[in-house]
């Protein structure tokens, strides 16, 4: 199941790990360590990644998946819904 992680940002190390259900204690010890000094961030699993694992997805056929998400994004980068950004632009 994946896991939520905060993570020393100088050493890489994981301070705190715990999983989704309990969010809120990791977003609590977080802000603990950025009051102490430390440069911390919070490494939550994507939709993606909860999908797979929920799936049962091997590792492999996993990034699979996000290599194929990441395909179908790059696609899609010019697509019209970006190109027309223009509030004052109506379409027809």
């Amino acid at each position: 199941m994946p896991k939520i992680r905060v993570i020393d940002v100088q050493t890489g190390q994981c301070l705190f790990e715990c999983s989704m259900v309990e969010s809120d204690k990791a977003y609590h010890f977080a802000a603990e360590m950025e009051k102490i000094g430390l440069d911390i961030k919070v490494q939550a699993p994507t939709l993606s990644q909860t999908l797979s694992s929920s799936l049962g997805l091997s590792q492999e056929a996993q990034a699979a998946y996000e290599e194929s998400l990441e395909e179908e994004i790059d696609q899609h980068e010019s697509s019209c819904c970006l190109e027309n950004s223009d509030p004052n632009k109506t379409i027809n």
